[in-house]
């Protein structure tokens, strides 16, 4: 059994199969934002529900976040353009360095609108390291999050919170596109670029063959 490995040649027989660009698609693009601010409210919820175990302290009067005067408005604007900064850059570095880690070449990288991308296009990955990459970046976000919230100034818990939950929201494309690989055979190839993801591979006889 032949272990695939990434490559920035595409092997004899493979040829693309499938494409998932869900820019391409608007009623669909128009559902996952959605259904994306739903999941920002609902992990928002659960982490505000979380805080009875994680910091007690904080849900005290003097302590937990009321927005109630213009002062208080503006400080929590400044919070969420912060916590978005943060988020974005922790995403991207984390994508970033898992392609490092992956290729042991550095991915591209660059800014879009009010988003980062971290990509490498001339290179074809295996499945199994791709969902490494996709989904590396949500699972340590979190868990780094929700390691931080006992230990940070009281002051910050709010903004660790945001952080957490706008990385879920984000990461609802990364999920969807992982989910849509998984249905895809075994031997397949992606290459990833700005907006979406190519998938090569051979007829299925010689695909099930293969492995990750």
């Amino acid at each position: 059994m032949t272990k695939i490995k990434p490559t920035q040649d595409l092997p004899e027989k493979y040829h693309k199969i499938a494409k998932l660009d869900l820019n391409e698609n608007r009623g669909l693009a128009m559902i996952l934002t959605l259904t994306g601010i739903g999941l920002l409210f609902g992990v928002s919820w659960l982490l505000l529900q979380s805080l009875a175990f994680l910091r007690p302290e904080y849900l005290s009067s003097e302590n937990i976040l009321i927005i109630t005067g213009m002062r208080e408005f503006w400080r929590g604007v400044l919070l969420l353009i912060v916590s978005m900064g943060l988020m974005i850059v922790l995403y991207s570095g984390f994508r970033g360095l898992m392609f490092l880690i992956i290729t042991r070449q550095r991915p591209k990288l660059g800014i879009r609108g009010f988003s980062a991308y971290a990509t490498a296009p001339e290179w074809y990955i295996p499945r199994r390291a791709y969902l490494f990459i996709s989904l590396t970046p949500v699972v340590l976000i979190t868990l780094l999050g929700i390691a931080a919230v006992p230990v940070v100034p009281l002051n910050l818990v709010p903004g660790v919170l945001l952080v957490i939950s706008l990385n879920f929201a984000a990461a609802l494309n990364d999920i969807v596109t992982a989910y849509w690989l998984l249905r895809k055979p075994k031997g397949i190839l992606v290459q990833d670029y700005r907006d979406g993801v190519k998938v090569y591979g051979m007829d299925n006889a010689q695909n099930v063959s293969r492995g990750t």
